[in-house]
């Protein structure tokens, strides 16, 4: 059961990764690109569909983790792996719930203003590439500490 937490922690935190590098690399420089209000609307549209795919590796991922992490405890050279690896998915959680969740819905509704949009986006963007580093840097701590063990 170790052995399967750490690789479902690996597989799903690196495909993590890979989802949160195309909504970077695709759907966040095509609403850098367009108006502010089409940006919005477009938003409320493609949003919803970025959720599944987010879910279905993040929560894989954080279980995982988590898993490896309590499975480790008494191991304190891979414990202190696995727990930077958490942490590295925790923060970009964090991240997630205080600023892009509140201004997912916000754009979603359009109650911003064309400037406060356009502001908005340029922080949620740099806010974005912030969490990819952190799931990024949980996915090598996952692999550290696997090999470790």
């Amino acid at each position: 059961m170790k052995n399967i937490a750490a690789i479902v922690a690996i597989i799903a935190t690196a495909a993590f990764v890979g989802n949160m590098i195309n909504i970077g690399m695709s759907y966040a420089r095509y609403w850098q690109s367009i108006e502010p209000i089409a940006f919005m609307q477009d938003f409320k549209v493609k949003f919803p569909l970025l959720l599944a795919p987010t879910t279905v590796t993040l929560l894989p991922a954080l279980i995982a983790t988590l898993l490896s992490v309590v499975f480790n405890w008494n191991i304190p050279e891979t414990r202190s792996l696995w727990l930077i690896a958490l942490v590295g998915l925790l923060l970009t959680i964090a991240i997630t719930l205080i600023y892009h969740l509140p201004n997912n819905l916000a754009f979603m509704g359009l109650k911003y203003s064309a400037a406060k949009a356009t502001s908005r986006l340029q922080i949620w963007v740099l806010l974005h590439w912030v969490r990819v580093v952190m799931a990024t840097t949980a996915a090598v701590f996952a692999i550290l500490a696997f090999q470790k063990s």
